[in-house]
């Protein structure tokens, strides 16, 4: 849903390492795992605050630079596919479970989704932005509009379902989502947690 919405917007979106197969923060076990000078005396700055060793590493987990300096995940095999030497920074966990092979291989996968923004970001020459839901600030809703074609797109930034009122979408065709079918009710689109949606006139 993130990555929709930067990308059907204006300007120029970034894809940085790792992003595009779904990497997660590191969630290192042990501080000797970081090799971030300004992580490593947070660490002692949050554990001197009275902060116990777990709570210390859970802050690192949301905050550290580290996160994005593991290895690039490319299969399931030693040290992620990386090398064959122990790299400079561990290789988180979760490798065997994200990687670039198994992403690959899964044509609903999020590197997938992924090529279908970079090629309609290529197909289309929308120029303007327009948010238009401002009542419901969980939602990001704004269409994209070039001489007779429009594109909106919403975004539901909760973990729970909101409503959105579907008026003169009918006219539309649906380019891209991240559930398998959108669930609408009476007049309304039902956007589930996290959903994206991106419509075309």
């Amino acid at each position: 849903m993130l990555a929709a919405t930067v990308h059907m917007m204006r300007g120029t979106p970034y894809i940085y390492q790792g992003e595009e197969i779904g990497m997660l923060n590191a969630h290192f076990n042990d501080i000797s795992k970081y090799r971030d000078v300004e992580s490593l005396n947070y660490y002692q700055i949050l554990l001197k605050d009275g902060k116990t060793k777990e709570e210390a590493l859970k802050t690192l987990s949301e905050c550290s630079r580290d996160n994005s300096r593991t290895p690039m995940q490319w299969s399931d095999e030693e040290n992620a596919g990386f090398s064959s030497v122990t790299p400079w920074i561990s290789v988180p966990d979760h490798y065997k479970q994200t990687n670039v092979k198994k992403e690959l291989e899964d044509k609903d996968s999020i590197y997938y989704f992924y090529k279908k923004l970079i090629d309609l970001r290529k197909e289309s020459d929308f120029r303007r932005n327009h948010c238009f839901e401002k009542e419901d600030l969980d939602i990001l809703a704004y269409k994209r509009v070039y001489k007779e074609e429009c594109l909106i797109v919403l975004n539901n930034m909760m973990e729970k379902e909101k409503e959105v009122e579907i008026e003169e979408w009918v006219a539309y065709h649906k380019l891209l989502e991240n559930y398998d079918a959108e669930k609408i009710v009476e007049n309304k689109i039902i956007l589930r947690p996290f959903e994206t949606l991106v419509l075309e006139k």
